[in-house]
């Protein structure tokens, strides 16, 4: 019996359930059940091309939980089937809740966003050492333009290595750079914005995540920063991707330091309710958690970036406004997508990672549009002697390097206990699944090649042969 085979049981249930439906969905008008079966479909397909183990997702389209559905397995070993109640950690997704607590607090008076945060932090002050006009404020954090030291460590679950405490790494951070100047991604300073949550509403940061943000809407998950034993028993446990070829293989539970910042465990159901307060101008299912203005303002990008407070913020092909942030720690990945437009959005989560194509598709389907699912790269033929001058080992100047391979008349690359097959495009150039980019190899030199380029985007990095 394959590893995946429950997957294969799951989707003849649902073709039968929901009947036969067109793979795009019918445009301006959005259908459940042709939404269910596609990204069904989907998501299914994804566990076998990337070798994860399990996926979980929410749907939400204006103040309505529509679908939540689970795939996969959350216990490898066990071959334990994930369900709606699986808990996975919801990685930087959680930075958009932390940024929502402190615009709560700034809608009661205690704060300002251009207040300096040196006003809050008492004995815990981040160190000034550049002596800049510009004092370091909330703005400044939320949106990754503090200038502050960066980083977060994780700490393995079993290490017995005392944690730093959230004061004595905020009284660490220090600017090296004047606010304003460069953005730069941070994790500090967002563990830093919790302190800042407890110091200034006076509690802890998990009784307060829970009492103003999460049960005003409707979360009932009870413990997302220190997880109960009861919690625990539902927890996915982590892996890395086998790639196309290779299975999922554990790997250790750990855990962030830096938890305001992403180190919180919830559901995709919960964190799709925080969504839907944010695509519906701070309310969900009758409850108001941030007012319209507040929620506006953490939707505009700051200093001429795409980040907002909390949000990344882009413009879809169809001119709407999006919201999004992703999320992962070692085994776990999360991601949140929502049209501001439309108020529609999705929430996934996975013991190891999962495609952007399906909130791409989620997006698409809730909205009505027309979508059609990418169609399975087939590669070219390529001469097997062609192959072997690619077969070796490759690093880069970002740092992956990953073994080339032939199997046959296929090229393989292996990062880690992920196997990829890579479809060739050009007998020069071939599909690169984990980075949705290529590969290029350079002219041979002796009967073998020693350099390459991958192509993501608009940006190339090269590798070396070693």
């Amino acid at each position: 019996m394959s590893r995946r085979s429950p997957l294969n049981i799951h989707r003849l249930a649902l073709a039968l359930l929901l009947g036969t439906f067109p793979l795009a969905s019918q445009a301006g008008k959005f259908n459940l059940k042709t939404t269910q079966r596609v990204l069904t479909n989907l998501i299914e397909q994804s566990l076998e091309d990337y070798g994860v183990p399990s996926i979980s997702i929410a749907l939400v389209k204006g103040d309505e939980i529509v679908w939540t559905a689970a795939f996969g397995y959350s216990n490898m070993r066990t071959k334990t089937l994930a369900t709606t109640d699986t808990i996975y950690s919801t990685g930087s997704t959680f930075k958009s809740a932390t940024a929502t607590a402190l615009m709560q607090l700034q809608e009661q008076g205690k704060l300002s966003l251009d207040q300096p945060i040196n006003v809050h932090l008492g004995d815990c002050k981040v160190q000034d050492r550049l002596q800049s006009d510009k004092q370091v404020n909330f703005e400044h954090i939320l949106s990754h333009w503090s200038g502050l030291t960066v980083g977060a460590e994780t700490q393995p679950i079993w290490g017995r290595k005392l944690p730093k405490t959230l004061d004595e790494f905020t009284s660490r951070l220090y600017s090296v750079r004047a606010p304003e100047v460069e953005w730069e991604y941070n994790n500090f300073a967002y563990g830093m914005a919790g302190l800042l949550v407890e110091k200034i509403s006076g509690q802890e940061y998990e009784e307060y995540m829970l009492e103003e943000i999460l049960k005003p809407l409707g979360v009932n998950t009870p413990h997302p920063v220190y997880p109960s034993a009861e919690m625990v028993e539902l927890m996915a446990l982590p892996y890395t991707s086998g790639g196309s070829r290779g299975e999922p293989q554990a790997v250790a539970q750990v855990h962030y330091d830096v938890y305001p910042a992403g180190d919180i465990y919830l559901t995709p159901e919960d964190m799709a309710r925080f969504l839907g307060a944010h695509l519906n101008g701070g309310v969900f299912n009758g409850q108001r958690i941030l007012s319209e203005e507040s929620v506006k303002a953490m939707h505009e990008p700051r200093f001429g970036g795409t980040y907002a407070l909390g949000f990344t913020i882009e413009e879809d092909s169809n001119g709407n406004t999006i919201i999004q942030h992703g999320g992962g720690i070692p085994g776990q990945s999360s991601m949140m997508r929502g049209d501001l437009d439309a108020k529609v959005g999705v929430y996934y989560m996975s013991n190891s990672g999962a495609p952007e194509e399906i909130a791409k598709a989620a997006l698409a389907l809730l909205r009505g549009d027309d979508y059609t699912p990418p169609l399975k790269r087939v590669g070219i033929k390529v001469d097997r002697k062609i192959l072997d001058q690619y077969v070796g080992t490759f690093a880069s100047n970002v740092g992956v390097s990953f073994t080339l391979t032939r199997d046959g008349s296929s090229l393989l690359a292996q990062q880690g206990s992920a196997v990829w097959e890579l479809p060739a495009e050009t007998p020069e150039s071939f599909y690169y699944p984990p980075f949705n980019g290529t590969i290029t190899f350079g002219e041979s030199a002796a009967g073998s090649v020693d350099s390459l380029v991958i192509t993501v985007g608009e940006q190339e990095f090269t590798a070396q042969r070693q």
